[in-house]
């Protein structure tokens, strides 16, 4: 019995040394790269901007696509902008934002721009760390395109960086997952119906699109709130509008 249970311990020395020899040769091409410090810009510039793209877009979205909206109301603490007005008692709205995506991709750049500026300074001093010497020439530009499951962001700033041989960068290109421009066409399409007929039936988006929400939210003054939201991500985009209003305090709050 005893000489059994010494044959069951060196069975299973020898499992657990096997696995550690299997697990090693798997990973050693990612244990090598970190032991030798290899740096990887386009990772150090995701993870730098994750958090300001994702505050940018909280402002953003529930604002109507405005840093500084105007033409707003105030709903909730938030000054909410209209992207389809009329004062106007039994007529339908104008739209105001013809271009709610392209306006929403320059909100974005001019509300990361300084974070971009600063994420490129700390990649510049990672790679000095790191004995290389970089040279960077021009102003930073920043673009951002919003694509259907993305957000691309484009840094125009060329680098050069140099130790035993010279690596040039003209540009970089970074993208984080996002269902933004599914909920920008969402509402896009709703500004449609409610500038051509004075309202929308939000019944019909969700019939088709089951990962989305739509809560419409009716004001005493005629005006409406809508929020698109995707249940996968819990994106959101909130906007305003005011169509086919009746006066009197006739559009009573509800949820449509």
């Amino acid at each position: 019995m005893e000489k059994r249970g010494q044959v069951t311990i060196y069975v299973i020395i020898a499992i657990v040394i096997v696995a550690v020899i299997v697990l090693v040769y798997l990973f050693y091409p990612r244990i090598n790269t970190i032991v030798s410090g290899e740096f990887n810009p386009q990772n150090f510039l995701q993870n730098r901007l994750e958090d300001p793209l994702s505050t940018a877009k909280i402002t953003l979205s529930q604002q109507g696509g405005y840093s500084v909206p105007e033409g707003f109301i105030k709903y909730e603490n938030n000054h909410v902008k209209y992207l389809c007005y009329t004062s106007e008692y039994y007529k339908p709205c104008k739209v105001q934002q013809p271009l709610i995506k392209d306006n929403y991709e320059q909100e974005i750049q001019k509300l990361i721009q300084k974070d971009v500026e600063a994420a490129m300074q700390e990649l510049k001093s990672q790679y000095e760390r790191r004995g290389y010497g970089v040279s960077q020439t021009g102003s930073i530009k920043t673009s951002i395109e919003i694509v259907p499951d993305k957000i691309k962001v484009y840094i125009d700033s060329p680098l050069i960086v140099t130790k035993e041989t010279s690596q040039t960068f003209d540009n970089f290109e970074v993208e984080y997952t996002s269902k933004m421009y599914f909920l920008l066409m969402t509402a896009t399409s709703i500004i449609d119906f409610e500038s051509t007929y004075g309202d929308s039936e939000t019944s019909l988006y969700i019939k088709y699109y089951p990962n989305l929400i739509i809560e419409k939210n009716k004001l005493d003054d005629g005006s409406k709130i809508y929020n698109v939201e995707d249940v996968t991500t819990k994106e959101s985009f909130t906007f305003a509008t005011r169509s086919l209003a009746w006066p009197g305090g006739l559009g009573l709050r509800e949820n449509g």
